[in-house]
């Protein structure tokens, strides 16, 4: 019984501070600011992502993807079809063994 009693105390004392709460006065349009700060700040959050892709960058970008593509190209074509084919079919066991054997 002697908990029950402490117990009650204790949320009587919560009930009690809660009616202590004052209210708060709000300015009437704390609301519109906030919001204006918030899309101020994402409009220079959205400006600003990209500004770190300049046209300098670009072009760099633009002249390695170009470099990379013709050495490809330079590449493949050194390389013939028919060599290609070839090592794959012999990496994978798809070749037909010109060898004659005893069983033939």
């Amino acid at each position: 019984m002697k908990t029950n009693v402490e117990m009650n105390k204790k949320i009587n004392d919560v009930f009690d501070s809660v009616e202590s709460i004052q209210e708060v006065k709000v300015s009437p349009f704390f609301k519109e600011k906030v919001m204006h700060q918030i899309r101020t700040a994402s409009e220079d959050i959205q400006d600003t992502s990209w500004s770190w892709f300049t046209p300098k960058l670009q072009l760099a970008t633009l002249v390695c993807v170009v470099v990379l593509n013709v050495l490809a190209f330079n590449n493949l074509k050194e390389s013939t079809y028919d060599e290609n084919v070839s090592s794959f079919a012999e990496s994978y066991g798809l070749s037909v063994s010109t060898e004659s054997s005893l069983f033939n």
